[in-house]
């Protein structure tokens, strides 16, 4: 698993607003947040938040779901239990002691 985790390090989360969106949301089981309040959390634009929910949607980290008419999305933490898996793993190691935390910066910020 520390391999996947590795990879995905460098491809699907290659960013650190992705990997901030991708911990809030997986932080928040059952949730379903629209980019205003993400991007308000991680302090960031509304049009990166957006941009990083779509590419995270795509890599199906996290869910994509239509909201009223369809004209509004709401994002949500994945569902798949091998990807909260990873996504656990992650996390650990981002709220763990400051080392680890900086490894996993360091390698988000490599595959810019």
């Amino acid at each position: 698993m520390e391999s996947e985790l590795d990879l995905l390090l460098g491809t699907a989360i290659n960013s650190l607003v992705k990997l901030e969106a991708a911990l809030f949301l997986h932080s928040r089981p059952g949730s379903a947040l629209a980019p205003h309040d993400i991007s308000v959390h991680l302090r960031r634009p509304v049009s990166e938040v957006t941009a990083a929910l779509d590419e995270l949607s795509q890599s199906q980290l996290i869910e994509r779901f239509p909201f009223g008419t369809g004209r509004h999305v709401v994002y949500g933490p994945t569902e798949d239990s091998h990807v909260g898996a990873l996504l656990d793993l992650l996390y650990e190691r981002y709220n763990g002691d400051s080392e680890s935390r900086s490894r996993v910066v360091r390698q988000t910020l490599r595959a810019q």
